[in-house]
């Protein structure tokens, strides 16, 4: 993993929650370091803190 600050995103499509984690270098929702779907606001925010949690670990 680079040195660059990493962004998670939480909101809600029509029928669940999405989560992705990107980086300030390519910010752009279409292509993320990570997604996933979730079926409730609290599981995305848990998945996303995770993998920011994991990703910094790895670095």
């Amino acid at each position: 993993m680079n040195d660059n600050q990493l962004h998670a995103r939480v909101f809600r499509t029509a029928d669940e929650w999405y989560a992705d984690v990107d980086d300030e270098l390519d910010p752009q929702p279409d292509n993320p370091l990570w997604w996933g779907a979730y079926e409730t606001q609290p599981a995305a925010l848990e998945a996303a803190c995770a993998r920011l949690a994991a990703l910094r670990q790895a670095s």
